[in-house]
Order: structure tokens, then C-alpha cells, then sequence
């Protein structure tokens, strides 16, 4: 970086599916695009449709959209009775040029916070299908109760509310025997060059590591069933960690 220049920052917001006009639809597609193989405008479009609301990530200079995640709450029946509720992050895509910033995760612990306090007995978690290793780190790095692990098995309630969200979502696609969905077609694979897994990242980093283990055909497509809970001591502990990595610099 340049004396004097800073890097460019993002801003996030979240806005509900409904207030997205056709420009804006034509923007988040061709990132989208950018970054994964095999998209096609309609199965996004479906896709896009299907959720509650977008976290939109902005150049905070220039207002210009650089990423997008997009949100989707979805209940189930819980084995004590009460009602499990669930936040499914759908499409999900960062400008190279901005990854490793915190807006997304900041806007989405908001969310989830604003979820959580809505109905603070029912338990609350973050459902998420990853085919890429940067997506299960952001669960893996900042949610401490969190599953499928290299740390520790998955619990047997927790893997029973997992296989359900997902055989939910995905049906037949699902696999309860390894966690994994797989399509009869890729549905955007994360492009080559985008976020290869090299045998130092997953020698040095176990988290890395067990993402590729657990989905050895992550390059085809093929997602990682994953789900993370939610709770009011998760802003504080995430909160906490930030403010060391600041003092680390």
C-alpha cells in the first residue's frame, strides 16, 4: 500500500428482497458471476427470490456494490418442544479486492442479535452451506459453538437438527452420511482462481485442512452442511477479539 493512500473500506446494510430494483438485481448477478462458474441469471433470480433479505457490502467511498450475502430465517420443531430457528445464508460473494474486511460479519451478528432478542428462549443458529473454504472459516473463526469441527464430533441433537435443515432445504441432494449436497450439475462452483486450497494453507491450518477433508469435491460444487449457534455472550466475545487483533498491530 502506498504511503498515504488508504485501502478501500466496506459499508454494510441489509435490506429486504423486496426493495431491490432491476439495476441493483444486474449488479449483484454479474459479481455473482464474476466469482462462480456455471451461474445461470434465472436459478439466481429463483434463488435471490426465495430469501427474506440481502446484506448489501458498499464501497464506503464511492456507494459502489462490492459483495452481497443473502438471508433467509427458517424454523423447525425442536426435540424439547420449543422452536428451533434458523438464519440460511444463501449466495454469498466479496470483491477480491476487499476480502478479509469485518463489515459482513459485524452487519450479520446484528441480524442475528436482532433475531436472538425477538425471542430470546427459543434457540437461535446460523445455517450455512459451504463449497468453499473462505465461508467455513468465517463460521469456524468467529462462532465458538460450531459444527461439523476438527476439534470434537459433532453432537448427536445437533447433527439431527443439521440433517433436517438441510434435507429441508435440499432434499434428495443431501447426504446425512457425510453431510455433503451434491447437485446433478454444478450450481456455481467457486472459480479456480478465486480460493485454492494450497498444501501449506492445509498443513499450517487445521481449520483448512478438516474444510477439505470433509469436502474433498469442494472444486466441483459440492456444499458442506454446517451449523453454528447463536448466543447474547457471541457480540461480546466477538467484540473482544477484534479489539485484540487491534492492539496485535
Amino acid at each position: 500500500m502506498v504511503a498515504g493512500i488508504s485501502s478501500p473500506r466496506l459499508k454494510a446494510r441489509t435490506v429486504p428482497v423486496s426493495a431491490l430494483d432491476a439495476p441493483l438485481r444486474d449488479e449483484m448477478y454479474a459479481l455473482f458471476a464474476r466469482y462462480y462458474a456455471d451461474t445461470e441469471r434465472e436459478r439466481f433470480e429463483r434463488d435471490l427470490s426465495d430469501k427474506d433479505e440481502v446484506i448489501l457490502l458498499e464501497d464506503a467511498a464511492h456507494g459502489t456494490l462490492q459483495g452481497f450475502s443473502t438471508l433467509k430465517l427458517v424454523t423447525l420443531p425442536g426435540e424439547d418442544g420449543r422452536a428451533c430457528r434458523a438464519m440460511y445464508s444463501g449466495d454469498t460473494v466479496i470483491a477480491r479486492g476487499y476480502w478479509g474486511q469485518s463489515a459482513l460479519g459485524l452487519e450479520f451478528l446484528k441480524r442475528l442479535w436482532w433475531r436472538k432478542v425477538q425471542r430470546p428462549l427459543e434457540p437461535l443458529y446460523w445455517f450455512l452451506i459451504s463449497k468453499g473454504y473462505k465461508t467455513y472459516l468465517l463460521m469456524a473463526n468467529n462462532f465458538p459453538v460450531h459444527h461439523p469441527r476438527y476439534e470434537a464430533p459433532t453432537p448427536p441433537g445437533t447433527q439431527r437438527l443439521l440433517d433436517a435443515l438441510a434435507t429441508q432445504a435440499f432434499g434428495q441432494h443431501y447426504s446425512a452420511a457425510d453431510g455433503l449436497i451434491r447437485f446433478p450439475r454444478p450450481l456455481g462452483r467457486v472459480r479456480e482462481d478465486v480460493a485454492p486450497i494450497s498444501e501449506e494453507e492445509a498443513a499450517s491450518n487445521p481449520r483448512i485442512r478438516f474444510f477439505a477433508e470433509r469436502n474433498p469435491t469442494w472444486m466441483e460444487g459440492t456444499e458442506l452442511a454446517c451449523l453454528a449457534e447463536m448466543t447474547f455472550l457471541l457480540p461480546l466475545a466477538y467484540g473482544w477479539k477484534g479489539m485484540l487483533k487491534r492492539l496485535r498491530r
